[in-house]
């Protein structure tokens, strides 16, 4: 399982759509650009995506934080009535709590818009909590202003993020090295786990790197 998101500050998102525009200009691509549908046609199209993500963190344009964790690890059933779902769901709560909170908490006003989905539906009625926390680690209040899932397909930085994040959770599961993955496939997870200039992909990013975080997650309550 993998969970992810990138900070950004508001005043650079039109920059940053204005780029992904024109990557789909320049290669004609119509639809939605999402990690399940590189494929060899396409693939090239998921390749500039990733690229331009990793050129905006070089440049300071944009932060991406990126939680992994061993589904087959997990009793579902103990993380709620949606088992699957609910740990999922709790992985993205534990994300947005000590990443964009701990790390901007103290300095910024936090707006999420998570992918819309079973797995984020719950997180518009944890802002509160959410805040709640942020305020004893970040001595603030109201940190979180808004949470409200977008749909992907309508909604370019998610997109974005999902080229990235689809093509370091293939590299982290070693789907990569799989015959059943397509050589596309194949090609952008290892170019994504490159571009990170990280020595390995398992364990953690020191809290400070903000800009690039790694953090590899066990679950508190193991499958028996």
């Amino acid at each position: 399982m993998a969970v992810a998101g990138i900070a950004v500050a508001r005043e650079a998102i039109p920059i940053i759509v204005g780029q992904i525009m024109e990557i789909r200009e320049r290669f004609g691509k119509r639809g939605e650009v999402k990690w399940k549908n590189a494929k060899s046609r396409s693939g090239v199209v998921h390749e500039a995506y990733i690229k331009l993500l990793f050129a905006l963190v070089n440049e300071g344009r944009l932060h991406f934080h990126v939680r992994f964790s061993r589904m087959d690890e997990y009793d579902h059933k103990r993380s709620g009535a949606r088992k699957k779902i609910d740990t999922v769901s709790k992985a993205f709560f534990q994300l947005l709590l000590h990443r964009p909170v701990a790390f901007y908490g103290s300095e910024a006003d936090i707006f999420i818009h998570p992918d819309d989905g079973d797995c984020t539906s719950e997180l518009v009625n944890q802002m509160g909590a959410l805040n709640f926390v942020g305020r004893r680690m970040c001595n603030a209040s109201g940190i979180v202003k808004l949470v409200q899932p977008r749909s992907s397909e309508r909604e370019p930085m998610l997109q974005l993020l999902d080229c990235t994040l689809g093509a370091l959770a293939a590299y982290r599961n070693g789907r990569h090295e799989k015959a059943q993955i397509s050589d596309v496939k194949k090609k952008l997870a290892v170019m994504a786990f490159e571009m990170t200039g990280w020595p390995d992909i398992t364990g953690n990013c020191w809290k400070d790197k903000r800009k690039l975080n790694r953090w590899n997650a066990v679950p508190r309550f193991k499958k028996g």
